[in-house]
């Protein structure tokens, strides 16, 4: 790196600023008790940016991409991790409607500002998320954005989970649940679009048949043999020898696997209430036949019964986006719970 960009990028980072990070009493409530506010509204994983026209280029404007619209990883085409629409603040701030929308972000930018970012949740709907950046020069700006931003997009998506989680309890499937928590002792919120595909000893199959493709959800349980089972190739594998048994193609001699030349995504996670569980993204296919998608995959101990526990979402849409599909999935895995 130039000595020159090197020092600029050090100063983005040693300013001298005030960040205010204050929180709505609101979010106190559960998850069933949003105090009587009304549903948030957008689209699924929408960001309303407001910020003056005159302000939205150039290397702000590249700076929001760079953090909110670049491409999603795990999918199988480039789709961003936000549709980001921006807005005058006169168009935002006189509208009842733009105000209750789920995910906002708002950029005060004019001399004289403290350096300030401001949290309020569940503000005039639920669930709902406003960031409010405060600044008065382009490099604190800069600096905000670059150090707030997981936490600005993991609040959006868990707004997004809880979304598609309430609306799934209202439509909610009482025989799959009732099914699941005899089965297992735990059970996954879906709702009455799903049905009951397979039901073995260790493993269920759960499925949706939107027109034009299929989503799916499976759950798998064996002996907990230690902490090598939580190692990437175990877990690959053992997803390998389970679609292979459980999930065949429509062609004859066609089953599910991992797509292995396409790049996979790890993380540790927190799911349910409080479970630990290793995330993996990736691409599936169709062996013998032409098929695939992304799916999503969640391996966690279960202590109480010492068991390892798989549970895999992944969908099938060949023409159309996958983002908001699996985000489906994501919010039904999370949204696990014990009896």
């Amino acid at each position: 790196m130039k000595k020159g960009r090197l020092v600029k990028y050090l100063m983005l980072f040693c300013l001298p600023m005030t960040v205010l990070v204050c929180c709505s009493k609101k979010k106190t409530q559960s998850d069933n008790e949003s105090m009587g506010l009304p549903a948030s509204g957008g689209k699924t994983l929408e960001v309303v940016l407001v910020i003056p026209d005159d302000i939205y280029k150039g290397d702000i404007k590249d700076t929001i991409g760079k953090y909110f619209m670049k491409a999603c990883k795990g999918l199988p085409q480039a789709e961003p991790l936000f549709d980001v629409v921006q807005m005058n603040p006169s168009g935002f701030f006189n509208s009842d409607m733009l105000k209750k929308h789920r995910n906002i972000i708002i950029i005060d930018h004019k001399a004289g500002n403290p350096n300030k970012l401001t949290k309020q949740i569940n503000y005039k709907s639920y669930p709902q998320a406003y960031f409010q950046f405060s600044t008065s020069d382009r490099d604190s700006l800069y600096s905000l954005i670059a150090r707030y931003s997981n936490t600005i997009r993991e609040q959006f998506y868990l707004n997004e989970y809880k979304r598609v989680q309430a609306a799934f309890k209202k439509l909610e499937n009482i025989n799959i649940t009732k099914t699941l928590k005899s089965k297992f002792g735990f059970y996954l919120t879906v709702s009455e679009e799903f049905y009951l595909a397979t039901n073995d000893d260790d493993f269920v199959w759960l499925r949706k048949e939107p027109k034009d493709g299929s989503l799916g959800l499976m759950i798998y349980t064996m002996p907990y043999k230690g902490e090598q089972m939580f190692e990437q190739e175990y877990i690959l594998s053992l997803r390998d020898s389970i679609t292979k048994k459980h999930i065949p193609g429509p062609r004859r001699g066609s089953y599910m696997g991992v797509e292995r030349r396409a790049e996979f995504v790890r993380d540790t996670t927190v799911i349910g209430n409080d479970i630990k569980a290793i995330e993996t993204r990736g691409l599936w296919r169709l062996f013998n036949d032409f098929m695939g998608g992304p799916f999503v995959n969640y391996c966690f101990l279960d202590k109480k019964n010492n068991r390892f526990v798989m549970i895999d979402g992944f969908v099938y849409s060949p023409r159309n986006p996958k983002r908001d599909q699996l985000i489906q999935l994501e919010a039904v895995i999370r949204g696990i719970k014990e009896n």
